[in-house]
């Protein structure tokens, strides 16, 4: 657990905006790692390859760092840039 201001923090929220059209919340543990957010794109967004940036740096997947070290306030926003142009979210997916 965390404190920022006097406050306890164990997870924070992270934004992603896929391909400019689609805009997800997820939260994830502060021990989590840019990795972490490749998986959970592999896994729940069914996206093989992509490239993610925030603030123009680019993240790659061999990044070991914690997201935590790289957002601000406990959040952030990540934009996912998807090697197929023509990905559609599926409706299904929250």
């Amino acid at each position: 657990m965390s404190e920022n201001n006097g406050k306890k923090y164990d997870s924070f929220t992270i934004i992603l905006v896929i391909n400019e059209r689609y805009v997800r919340w997820e939260e994830f543990q502060l021990r989590e790692t840019i990795q972490d957010v490749y998986k959970l794109l592999y896994s729940k967004y069914k996206i093989e390859k992509c490239i993610i940036e925030m603030n123009e740096l680019y993240l790659s997947n061999y990044m070991n760092v914690r997201l935590l070290d790289i957002c601000k306030n406990y959040s952030a926003t990540l934009y996912v840039k998807t090697k197929d142009k023509k990905y559609t979210l599926c409706k299904s997916i929250f």
